[in-house]
């Protein structure tokens, strides 16, 4: 017999993603009565599975995420958990941290804030009153748990919270409906990097990225930086293919370092073709995503030196997706500005990573080099139709080329602290996201060292 529990809050935060984790701290740090409902064990998403994070420094090295962004690292340096900044030619900057301890962290700073955390629950409705959000029901353990709210934050990353309601949304790029390909992040150990880099010095061109803003990304990069994300191995994963012993749609090996030296993380696997806010496409994708994990250990146990005795020591706990849902909201963020960095009073947070755009349908990738940070309007969190609501993560609203930059993990976290925020004020005052002002958000955000300029 399933039951049925009732509870009420001020804020509510659907997904403990980068930006629903996020958005929970500051709301409850502001004063909110704050539950954080997470679909799996673990509070991070991403930041869970042993990538690093982008968008810490701009193009030019200048530091473009403070605030609680900073704290989370600060916080995981303390604990071993990550190394600070580290620029890089193509990324601009990596920010590496331990999966596990990210987790840790993560939990910690939320029960220091006061945020309920409820895991492994799935929405599974929403209740709209007057155009407005008021109730989102949850399952887990046979129990159907009806959360009210006076504001609720969808951090689901495909927006279902947003779906649900009623929101209005387009699905993938806009205009082709294609959605980015996902991936499966696994972390390995036993691989010899000196042996490795021999033999990228023998073979330079195996060093993947060739484009003019890429100077620098070479061996020497590799050897002197210890956060670095190696991308190449085209000679060899071609050879692979050749022999029908690669099938995965790339042309290239990527790896990312971790804090420490005894992990590296894999971000290899390539899922196309799949709509992921689909059950079934989603179930689609994991398979194919161990099937691919499985294809790649082959892979560098025969063709790559250093790597011959690697072996598994962590498969990330969700599937990682790049695209689904995009919904519509107060402001939408377009291509022109954001080449014109925009940058003024109605920006919440700063994107300081370039545009990274990943084929849905094959191995291509374009990028696109942003010369100094943009800035995200408030009015991207704020849905157009829907009342109550927040959006925080990839959902915010933005167009096909702005997402290529502003989806990482680094702009969203920011992008988190002000939902939480405006979140905050509006169970303060009262008053409806809408009509939160900007200058008091940031105000708060400035205070917190958010940084809102370079």
């Amino acid at each position: 017999m399933i039951r049925t529990v009732k509870k009420k809050f001020d804020v509510a935060v659907i997904g403990g993603g980068p930006g629903g984790l996020s958005a929970a701290i500051t709301a409850a740090r502001e004063g909110a009565k704050v539950i954080l409902v997470e679909r799996s064990a673990a509070l991070g998403g991403a930041a869970a599975s042993g990538l690093g994070i982008l968008g810490y420094l701009d193009s030019h090295g200048r530091k473009s995420l403070g605030g609680l962004a900073q704290e989370y690292i600060d916080r995981l340096e303390k604990n071993r958990g990550a190394i600070g900044h580290y620029r890089c030619p193509v990324h601009n900057s990596i920010t590496p941290v331990a999966p596990d301890m990210f987790k840790i962290v993560a939990t910690e700073m939320c029960l220091e804030a006061g945020v309920e955390l409820l895991f492994n629950c799935e929405l599974i409705d929403v209740k709209i009153e007057n155009g407005r959000v008021v109730q989102a029901a949850v399952y887990g353990k046979c129990t159907r748990i009806e959360i009210d709210a006076d504001v609720f934050v969808d951090g689901t990353g495909d927006g279902d919270l947003a779906y649900l309601a009623g929101a209005e949304y387009i699905s993938g790029q806009d205009d082709t409906g294609i959605m980015q390909p996902a991936t499966l992040v696994f972390t390995i150990t036993g691989y010899d990097l000196p042996r490795f880099f021999e033999y990228i010095e023998k073979n330079p061109d195996e060093c993947g990225i060739k484009e003019d803003y890429a100077e620098g990304y070479n061996l020497d990069f590799f050897r002197s930086t210890k956060g670095h994300c190696f991308i190449g191995l085209n000679k060899l994963v071609r050879k692979a293919k050749e022999a029908g012993e690669f099938d995965v749609p790339r042309n290239q090996f990527i790896y990312i370092r971790t804090p420490d030296d005894v992990q590296l993380a894999i971000n290899t696997v390539r899922i196309i073709n799949i709509d992921a806010s689909d059950p079934f496409e989603l179930s689609k994708g994991i398979t194919e995503g161990y099937m691919q994990i499985q294809q790649l250990m082959n892979f560098m146990h025969k063709y790559v030196p250093g790597f011959e005795n690697c072996r598994i020591t962590q498969i990330a706990p969700t599937l990682g997706i790049r695209e689904t849902r995009h919904f519509i909201g107060k402001k939408r963020l377009v291509k022109e500005e954001m080449f014109n960095y925009v940058n003024d009073e109605d920006s919440i947070a700063l994107c300081a990573y370039n545009v990274d755009i990943h084929s849905g349908t094959s191995d291509h990738i374009d990028l696109g080099r942003l010369d100094r940070p943009f800035g995200i309007p408030y009015g991207c969190l704020v849905p157009v139709s829907i009342d109550g609501l927040l959006l925080s993560g990839r959902t915010i609203s933005v167009d096909s080329t702005v997402f290529g930059a502003a989806r990482v993990m680094g702009p969203l976290i920011a992008a988190g602290e002000a939902a939480g925020i405006a979140a905050a004020i509006c169970v303060k005052r009262n008053i409806s996201p809408a009509d939160v002002p900007v200058a008091d958000i940031r105000e708060i955000l400035i205070k917190n060292g958010a940084i809102l300029s370079v």
